[in-house]
Parts: structure tokens; sequence; C-alpha cells
């Protein structure tokens, strides 16, 4: 039997302006070690990240830093 152990993190993100920051915001979510999937719902800075493991908030912030988009708490 398969099981699916997926982790989903969800986050909203400021900065998301256009389709380009979208695009990038994915990019960038992308390159963290593990994560297969990033939806970035851009009206509401919504941001969904699926990976095979738990991805830590720090880990996202770092993959974001020297840019405009920041996780708001």
């Amino acid at each position: 039997m398969y099981m699916n152990t997926d982790q989903i993190t969800t986050i909203k993100l400021s900065g998301l302006t256009c389709h380009a920051c979208q695009k990038l915001v994915t990019k960038y979510l992308k390159n963290i070690h593990g994560v297969k999937d990033v939806i970035v719902d851009l009206e509401t800075g919504m941001t969904t990240i699926t990976a095979n493991r738990a991805i830590p908030v720090p880990e996202i912030e770092l993959a974001l830093q020297n840019t405009a988009y920041q996780i708001e708490r």
C-alpha cells in the first residue's frame, strides 16, 4: 500500500505584485531541498509548499532573503 508522506506548508507572503513575482517566488522555493511543488496565489499572497519533508520557516526565509518577498506573521 502506498502512503503519501508529503508535508504541506502554507505561508502568507507580502511583496507579490505581478506574475513575475509569482514565478520568482516559485523558483526560489523550489530550490529548497525536498520541495516538490509550490503554488503561489497572487491575489492573497497565500503560498503552499509541498515537500517530502517539513520545511521550517527559517529555511523559507533564507530562500527569499535579499528579495522583496517576506513572510507575513
